[in-house]
């Protein structure tokens, strides 16, 4: 059984630690919090057993075997070294950390201490995604030309939240673009991107809308993220026979086909998205295995390279 130590009471914490809960070989040891007390009542409202009231303390339990770091962005990095630095395997939340150079440092000291540790990106262990690629390599709707990913998150974030100011990590593409980026590598098994985007910033310095195009293998992207507009939420792939649609695609349970106006329909239901990515953690640890080979360190600092460098050209 690998105990899980989880830094933050973030909203998303309680979905990851459903999937804990649900997978094969996971338990959630503890929780921390900067506030002893709001680390208290979580634990009572998720009914785990130990808080913390610093990151610190919970990482350097002897009893924690892997940290989940899903904090605000900017401090990815420092928890993350921090925890590699005691020994503890770690899973970093999305967008794994802000610059290439940190990431590569994070990898080389995960393979000097012998530790996993992963960019935490459910989408790809999805079994839509899994059927999906299966479509896609079959050519079930021909060969894809044109993909439309869109995502909308209106009303989640009110002024001064910390995902409205881009130094401390926030705004559209740090948040999303990891999605669309790190989808697709999947899919087409890690193709090489020509890339370009344009951003409208909110009321803070992070930008609000962005939108950006991806080109590679002879297929074009078009991907819109927004913190302020209630987009469609889907990906749309259009082939030379038909296309697929799935609505969530970052969390999908199914997704459709249409060839010749007829529509074909699969449906993948789950408790908790992150059951998936969870299982696949534990069997790479119980490997002993230091890095994913469906999300590993190539495709995690390509998609970093590639979020940094679209910030300088827009």
């Amino acid at each position: 059984m690998l105990n899980y130590g989880i830094l933050s009471t973030a909203s998303i914490c309680s979905r990851f630690i459903a999937g804990i809960r649900e997978s094969k070989n996971g338990y959630v040891y503890g929780i921390a919090s900067r506030n002893l007390e709001m680390a208290k009542q979580y634990a009572i409202k998720e009914k785990i057993n130990h808080y913390y009231g610093s990151y610190e303390e919970c990482i350097e339990d002897e009893n924690i075997d892997i940290i989940y770091i899903p904090t605000m962005n900017a401090i990815h990095y420092k928890w993350a070294k921090f925890a590699l630095e005691r020994h503890k395997h770690v899973v970093v939340e999305k967008p794994f950390v802000l610059f290439k150079e940190q990431a590569m440092e994070l990898f080389d000291l995960s393979r000097k201490n012998h530790c996993f540790l992963m960019e935490a990106q459910k989408s790809v262990f999805l079994p839509t995604t899994l059927k999906l690629k299966e479509l896609i390599e079959t050519k079930t709707i021909g060969d894809i030309k044109y993909i439309d990913l869109t995502a909308g998150f209106p009303g989640r974030f009110p002024d001064g939240h910390w995902m409205t100011d881009h130094a401390l990590g926030g705004g559209a593409l740090y948040g999303s673009c990891t999605y669309t980026v790190e989808f697709l590598s999947f899919l087409f098994n890690e193709p090489v991107y020509q890339y370009d985007g344009s951003f409208i910033k909110g009321k803070g310095s992070a930008d609000d809308v962005v939108h950006f195009k991806l080109l590679f293998d002879n297929i074009i992207v078009s991907s819109t993220i927004s913190m302020c507009c209630a987009l469609k939420n889907e990906a749309v792939f259009y082939g030379t026979k038909g296309y697929i649609v799935i609505k969530n695609f970052w969390k999908s349970n199914g997704l459709d086909v249409y060839i010749d106006g007829n529509q074909t329909h699969y449906d993948f239901p789950y408790t908790s998205e992150f059951v998936y990515e969870n299982n696949h953690i534990q069997d790479c640890i119980e490997k002993g295995w230091i890095e994913s080979p469906v999300m590993n360190k190539e495709k995690t600092i390509y998609t970093v390279e590639i979020v940094e460098e679209l910030y300088k050209r827009m």
